[in-house]
């Protein structure tokens, strides 16, 4: 195998795992943002989640990354927008919805 194609192989299997990485983190924003909703009398909109930015923290070199999800939800019948749902290798997902209350703010 040649160097090109040494490195060709590489590219592909690193874009293949990083793929199949945000797959994973995304179906686990779905689930935390669901189970969220649900535990406080909310409907998460298109039961879906979007990737909003990927996150570089320098302060903390352990988990200097980290994936942001978006969501939408309905409260007593009314479209809000604001929901997130934050990844960090090595921690559980924290959820945060801005409700007219303030900030609710899970950690799952």
């Amino acid at each position: 195998m040649s160097i090109a194609g040494l490195l060709l192989f590489t590219t592909l299997g690193l874009a293949a795992v990083a793929w199949w990485r945000l797959l994973k983190g995304k179906e686990t924003a779905r689930a935390a943002a669901a189970a969220t909703c649900r535990e406080h009398g909310l409907v998460l909109m298109d039961d879906t989640v979007m990737l909003s930015s990927i996150q570089l923290r320098r302060q903390d070199p352990v988990n200097a990354w980290g994936l942001r999800y978006r969501f939408d939800y309905a409260q007593r019948g009314i479209l809000h927008h604001g929901g997130s749902v934050i990844l960090a290798p090595g921690h559980r997902p924290v959820t945060v919805i801005e409700t007219e209350d303030g900030p609710l703010i899970q950690h799952l």
